[in-house]
């Protein structure tokens, strides 16, 4: 086993190669140019998932133009990232309005109109047949078209659904169920307020494939693990979390987690429906400068324990995702090192779930 002197002394290594290499000026750097450019040449390659990486990296490193969010955008429609398209052309109207890729997020998120029913043509023998006039009629008065019914407003708390089991899975537990209504419960009033205006949906499921059967066997390449071995996901503004992880490419189930993991993917599951329900504040220039901030006084040694979120691509994403938990409540390790190592950013956050819970 190394000795504690050894061992900081490798970290100190570690520490100055990675400022020499991220300093400005040195030529192992690369700039917005660069990975804008390298997006642009995946794009016209259709690596389109490449192409986002390249343009992520640039906006992280900067870049902040209304052309590079609406080619990241296109690579997400390319890639069928629904939610993410939208949420990136979102941006785009909220940010840059009145430019031309202000107008093309318009033209993409715009909802299609129904098209009108069409005529059924009359067979020959109906054509035919002669209508017989018929005696006038006293004009009808006319009635009052009825308002529309809206349809009430369900509170978070009875936006709970279970997922029907498959496979010969176990169904959810009564235990599972009370346990996130309680955490459900147990957030801070200004966070649940949001998260109802927000019309979150929860969804507790065996696994994700009792909800989506089409992925067993299925890899997830990101995770590098199957949908199986996944403890959930979010789509949109739903949230999708397992009680029961599986193994491999198989539909066989373990045991149920236990309430800490259930509680811990809980809040960080919730935390990503969160930064949609708040504008996307991962992707505010503001909230980056502070992530900057925070990154450019990390403690040496945290930095190998923290190297998960200053990843140069999600790592703006999933440090809001832990901050997030750790405002709802989570004490897990992650979100306590990630309140710790980013406290600008989770003022930040606090403040502006604050200022939106308070708009009427």
């Amino acid at each position: 086993m190394p000795s504690p002197v050894r061992l900081f002394a490798k970290l100190a290594l570690s520490f100055a190669l990675i400022c020499y290499i991220c300093a400005p000026g040195t030529k192992a750097q690369s700039t917005t140019v660069d990975y804008e450019n390298l997006g642009r040449k995946q794009f016209s390659q259709a690596k389109y998932k490449e192409a986002a990486a390249s343009f992520r990296t640039a906006i992280f490193k900067g870049a902040n133009s209304a052309a590079i969010w609406l080619s990241l955008a296109e690579c997400y429609e390319r890639t069928k990232e629904k939610s993410a398209a939208t949420l990136t052309y979102q941006t785009i109207l909220k940010n840059f309005p009145g430019t031309p890729e202000s107008a093309k997020a318009t033209e993409r998120t715009a909802k299609p109109k129904p098209s009108a029913p069409a005529k059924v043509a009359l067979s020959p023998k109906l054509a035919a047949t002669p209508k017989v006039a018929a005696a006038p009629k006293a004009a009808a008065t006319p009635k009052a078209a009825a308002a529309p019914v809206a349809a009430p407003h369900k509170d978070l708390m009875e936006r709970i659904y279970i997922i029907p089991p498959r496979f010969g899975h176990e169904p959810v537990s009564p235990a599972t169920i009370r346990l996130v209504r309680s955490l459900l419960a147990g957030l801070p009033k200004t966070m649940y307020k949001i998260l109802d205006r927000g019309n979150v949906t929860i969804y507790l499921t065996p696994n994700l494939i009792d909800k989506f059967p089409e992925t067993v066997g299925v890899k997830n390449d990101h995770l590098g693990i199957y949908f199986i071995q996944e403890h959930g996901r979010t789509y949109d503004y739903d949230m999708y979390l397992c009680e029961r992880t599986g193994y491999g490419k198989g539909t066989d189930l373990g045991p149920i987690s236990s309430d800490e993991t259930i509680k811990e993917f809980f809040y960080t599951l919730l935390s990503h429906l969160l930064n949609g329900c708040l504008e996307m504040p991962s992707k505010d220039p503001q909230f980056v400068a502070l992530y900057k901030l925070d990154y450019a006084n990390l403690n040496p040694l945290d930095y190998m324990s923290i190297h998960a979120y200053v990843a140069p691509v999600e790592g703006v994403n999933d440090t809001f995702a832990a901050l997030g938990a750790n405002i709802m409540g989570s004490h897990g390790e992650a979100s306590e090192l990630c309140s710790r190592c980013f406290p600008r950013c989770r003022a930040w956050i606090v403040n502006r779930i604050k200022v939106l819970s308070e708009r009427k």
